[in-house]
């Protein structure tokens, strides 16, 4: 490589042969090549701006933070804007990426508010928790599941009620999500919650929720689970008839056998494997 014209190149009026130049000199250490790399982070063009980041991210120079700062509260472009939350996420400087991170939870665009909302988890700042609590109510549901993920990263066990209100989110991403996060919490108090949620009409949240009674575990949970070895959908029948068998409650036994019948294979198993753990021969 010809250092010095890939010099020259990085500020020829052609954006492919800037960002050429830029991928380039990527892998150099050279205080003169970063200087000249961080010159092109106020490159007019997108491509170049995202080449530059890119080739600058991992070297710890604090001129790269404090323009993704500048480009994700003042850039025109909707993708500069998103790649600048992503970046300040990879990079995770608290100190001076949360407070922006955090207002770009409002921003106009999606994208940049669900990389926002990626990052503040990303960094770990228990003073972005109030901020993403109320992003749950984003109009937009990626936003609203990435928020729910951030937050189980912040307080795992602190934002139960939180997640019960998703359980009845519009989106079938977000309910799931929401019933697996409550089974990690442990919470006791949204049983009653997750129960309702049993009879949702999406079948991938209805196999959530038994994942999450499962985990939480407790006498109230067990007929809502035989309950559930009736639905229609052959997983969420397989899923209950494991999870009563790791529950081990002698109440699930009868129905297990009754499972043993089911027309699909797999629940078949599940109910046998479940019944292996009562041991039940010897009773």
């Amino acid at each position: 490589m010809d250092k010095k014209r890939s010099l020259e190149n990085l500020k020829n009026s052609d954006w492919s042969i800037r960002a050429k130049a830029v991928l380039e000199l990527k892998d150099s250490d050279d205080p003169i090549v970063i200087d000249a790399l961080v010159g092109r982070l106020e490159d007019e063009n997108e491509n170049v701006w995202l080449s530059a980041v890119r080739a600058l991210k991992g070297k710890n120079d604090p001129r790269v933070v404090d323009n993704l700062i500048k480009s994700i509260l003042e850039n025109k472009h909707d993708e500069i804007r998103w790649h600048s939350a992503y970046f300040l996420g990879e990079i995770s400087d608290r100190n001076k990426a949360l407070e922006p991170l955090i207002r770009a939870l409002k921003d106009k665009c999606a994208e940049v508010r669900i990389n926002a909302a990626k990052a503040l988890g990303k960094i770990g700042d228990k003073k972005a928790v109030d901020s993403l609590i109320e992003s749950l109510d984003d109009e937009d549901p990626i936003v609203r599941k990435e928020a729910i993920a951030s937050l189980n990263i912040l307080t795992p066990l602190e934002n139960a009620e939180g997640l019960i209100k998703s359980l009845k989110d519009e989106d079938k991403r977000v309910r799931s999500l929401a019933a697996i996060l409550l089974g990690k919490t442990g919470s006791e108090h949204s049983v009653k919650d997750l129960i309702l949620t049993l009879s949702d009409d999406d079948y991938v949240v209805r196999v959530s929720a038994v994942y999450a009674l499962e985990k939480i575990g407790g006498d109230n949970v067990i007929d809502p689970l035989i309950n559930a070895l009736k639905d229609p959908y052959w997983e969420v029948r397989s899923d209950a008839a494991m999870a009563l068998g790791k529950l081990d409650d002698d109440r699930a036994i009868v129905s297990l056998i009754d499972v043993l019948k089911d027309d699909n294979v797999f629940v078949r198993r599940s109910a046998s494997k479940a019944l292996e753990k009562f041991d039940i021969f010897k009773k």
